[in-house]
């Protein structure tokens, strides 16, 4: 019998498939390494390799007008390395697992990370700062000992990881033949520091009906097996099922994959990872990782302080009409749930009458909302009334493209109909998004949900842009 068909015998399934490895105690997953430790080393020693290189090249005696340029921007040239060794994938330790990814990748990351900064001191120097004098040796020693750097601490970190006993754990869940089939591949080709924990079968029922499984065991197995990475093979997992398992797998940091049928590969985009070189779909957002959340964040920070003057006028005169048309504070404030589940206060110009929910308590409004004032009318159909807003993506609280957030009341309901209205808060809620640019404004929310989970899979600044510019089509067309 295979080494394969040995992960699975005739009792329990996932208890059988437990088995078949290294105890609980023995499992290590990836999640010890500090991302944020490995980027901190990395930012000291690409600053001591740019004085090393100093001093080589002048033998101990650095004239000032070399060490200058340097020391005045040393901060921003190291801190554009360690975004060029994230860009390059060398603190991603759950899937680049082979020396050859990491040597490759330092490369990489050595001529984007030291090239623009060349250049830049070139250009800087050339109009600003005649006095400036650059050798074009320092940057070859910093380039060839960055990129030495970076190749040489990853494989001696892949090293020490295996001694530790380290690994990524698998778990296959699906069809019992079709886990099989993908097991033995694994087992074959996949590297070292991969090791299959088991397969959890879910089998078609005799009726024909539904798949049969065991979700209520695998939950506790990827708690109890620390698993790093959980491959449906196949999408046919029951919809009930499949979200309580995304929910625990959120909860333990294990990584959700598609191995797509034929039919279902043609969907995919083009953000795909592999296991033995096996196309992975992940079901977990690419943002989460992707160095666009850092440009996406400073972009709300730019638009929003521009958008904040740009709007004072504006802004006068609905504060005026607020004040004209009803009593009562000109801006409403209330609590939100925003990203990662916390709670922060949503500005926004008061479109109701004061104490509107005094009656009835918690409820949405809806369209024609009886509580609206006549200026509220004016504000909510341009948008006038979400100015203040502005303010909440300049802080942080929100960004400009995102889910919009919603009340805790709201909030608690949702996620125990639909548990996957969670997978909101993995990005900060926003002013506007797919879901308020393609649904209608009394669009039920399990359809508004739809539209996030799409937009929480393809966030790009593309996606933004796009939205942005079919909110502004929105607003003109009111």
């Amino acid at each position: 019998m295979s080494r394969q068909e040995n992960m699975v015998t005739s009792g329990p399934p996932i208890e059988a498939a437990a088995r078949g490895q290294n105890g609980a105690g023995a499992a290590k997953g990836f999640r010890e390494v500090s991302q944020v430790s490995l980027a901190s080393v990395d930012f000291l020693l690409c600053s001591g390799i740019i004085a090393l290189a100093l001093q080589v090249r002048f033998w101990g005696d650095v004239p000032v007008q070399h060490k200058l340029p340097y020391l005045l921007t040393f901060p921003g040239l190291v801190a554009w390395q360690v975004f060029a060794a994230k860009f390059f994938g060398l603190y991603d330790f759950r899937h680049k697992l082979m020396a050859v990814d990491h040597v490759f990748g330092a490369l990489g990351a050595a001529v984007f990370g030291v090239a623009p900064g060349y250049m830049f001191l070139v250009l800087f120097s050339l109009y600003y700062a005649p006095w400036f004098e650059l050798s074009r040796l320092v940057t070859l020693l910093v380039f060839v000992l960055t990129a030495a750097w970076f190749a040489a601490s990853r494989i001696a970190l892949l090293a020490w990881l295996r001694l530790r006993g380290h690994e990524v754990r698998v778990v296959l869940v699906g069809r019992l033949e079709k886990c099989r089939q993908l097991a033995g591949d694994i087992v074959a080709h996949a590297p070292r520091l991969v090791k299959l924990a088991g397969i959890a079968p879910m089998e078609q029922a005799a009726a024909g009906g539904d798949i049969i499984g065991h979700t209520g065991e695998l939950n506790q197995l990827v708690r109890r097996e620390r698993i790093d990475e959980l491959v449906l093979v196949g999408a046919d997992v029951p919809q009930h099922q499949l979200r309580g398992l995304l929910t625990e797998c959120e909860q333990s940091r294990a990584e959700v994959f598609i191995y797509p049928d034929l039919d279902l590969a043609i969907l995919a985009h083009t953000k795909v990872t592999n296991i033995a070189g096996l196309p992975l779909i992940p079901l977990e957002p690419f943002f989460a990782t992707s160095p666009y959340r850092f440009v996406k964040r400073l972009t709300d920070v730019v638009a929003a302080s521009f958008l904040l003057v740009v709007t004072l006028p504006l802004a006068a005169l609905a504060a005026l009409a607020i004040k004209l048309d009803s009593s009562g504070p000109v801006l409403f404030s209330q609590p939100r749930v925003g990203l990662n589940g916390r709670e922060f206060r949503v500005y926004k110009f008061r479109t109701m009458i004061v104490n509107a929910e005094a009656g009835s308590g918690p409820v949405l409004a809806t369209r024609q909302d009886p509580r609206v004032t006549r200026a509220g009318r004016i504000l909510r159909r341009w948008r006038i009334d979400e100015i203040p807003q502005f303010w909440n993506v300049l802080r942080g609280d929100m960004s400009l493209v995102g889910p919009r957030p919603e009340r805790r009341e709201f909030v608690d309901e949702f996620v125990k109909e639909t548990p996957l209205y969670d997978r909101r808060f993995l990005v900060r809620p926003g002013m506007t998004g797919l879901a308020q640019v393609n649904g209608r404004y009394d669009t039920d929310y399990t359809h508004k949900i739809r539209y996030d989970l799409i937009y929480i899979n393809s966030l790009s600044l593309a996606t933004d842009l796009r939205i942005l510019v079919l909110t502004v089509r929105a607003i003109l067309a009111g």
